[in-house]
């Protein structure tokens, strides 16, 4: 069976599916994107993803089509097409035809392309065993129009997770011009220490993670301390515990950064804790058991 796709409202083959030369994705990587996982056919807090993409679009002049119910229609439509029910979505849209210099106006059709693929299962060692990062050599700026978003100029973020991945580690660490903490290549990033939860603050090039809030009502619930701050590579390195967060990966144990014991590297019990209520947290919120 030919993969599905859904193309600017349209169900139609993978094979077949087209955009035009003059798409701004190609031309000039205006594009946004959101990964999420469904479990069971239900996503969690889609909502959140759609707000989050319509929030990054009005910044930079483009316009979303859609509410929340139509693009749950479509990912439906998409997930039965593909005969997939456990999937990981990714919802992708550029500012359509730009055939003048760069210029995108809000008045152009964007292109919606939302695409799905069979969610290959993380080896649960991953979750019970942790796993090891590398410390970015790339930087990010704070004046960087487009670091706080998820942009198709994805480019330094795989080159960094490929850096990564060569050198048997799961992603890589990036940091401020300023030398501050600021996540991982492809989600967020907390720190246990002193009996706080730290993570950095959204002041600084941060993409507003779906899991790193619900990681934060987590916190509350538990009654544990939270700081979101501005954080160096000694507080990184001095954490007792540390975990990654993403929609597709949840909560991704780090116990060692390159050569660096986190803790004694092993699973911290704060950070079993904390998959342990998102699963849960997500099985509430789909109806799921």
């Amino acid at each position: 069976m030919a993969e599905k796709v859904y193309l600017n409202g349209k169900l139609i083959d993978g094979d077949e599916a087209k955009v035009t030369v003059f798409d701004a994705g190609l031309q000039h990587g205006v594009g946004l994107f959101e990964t999420m996982r469904s479990h069971r056919g239900s996503i969690f807090r889609l909502g959140a993803h759609v707000s989050r993409l319509k929030t990054s679009a009005a910044q930079f002049g483009m316009v979303i089509d859609g509410d929340d119910e139509s693009f749950a229609h479509a990912i439906g439509e998409l997930l039965t097409a593909n005969g997939l029910s456990d999937a990981r979505i990714r919802i992708t849209v550029t500012a359509g035809s730009v055939r003048v210099g760069i210029h995108v106006s809000a008045q152009s059709p964007p292109t919606t392309l939302i695409t799905c693929g069979a969610l290959a299962p993380m080896d649960e060692q991953v979750y019970q065993n942790g796993v090891g990062v590398l410390l970015s050599d790339y930087r990010l700026s704070r004046t960087d129009p487009i670091a706080r978003h998820q942009t198709t100029s994805f480019l330094p973020r795989l080159l960094a997770l490929r850096t990564a991945q060569r050198t048997g580690m799961a992603d890589a660490v990036w940091f401020t011009e300023s030398g501050y903490l600021a996540g991982g290549s492809t989600g967020n990033i907390f720190l246990f220490k002193d009996d706080r939860l730290m993570t950095p603050s959204l002041d600084l090039p941060v993409v507003d993670g779906i899991t790193r809030k619900a990681v934060l009502e987590i916190a509350r619930e538990l009654q544990i301390p939270v700081e979101e701050g501005k954080y160096s590579l000694q507080d990184l390195l001095s954490a007792t515990e540390i975990f990654h967060t993403s929609s597709v990966m949840e909560i991704v144990p780090v116990v060692a950064i390159e050569k660096h014991s986190v803790g004694d590297r092993a699973v911290g019990t704060v950070t079993r804790t904390f998959l342990q209520k998102y699963r849960r947290l997500v099985r509430k919120e789909l109806g799921i058991g």
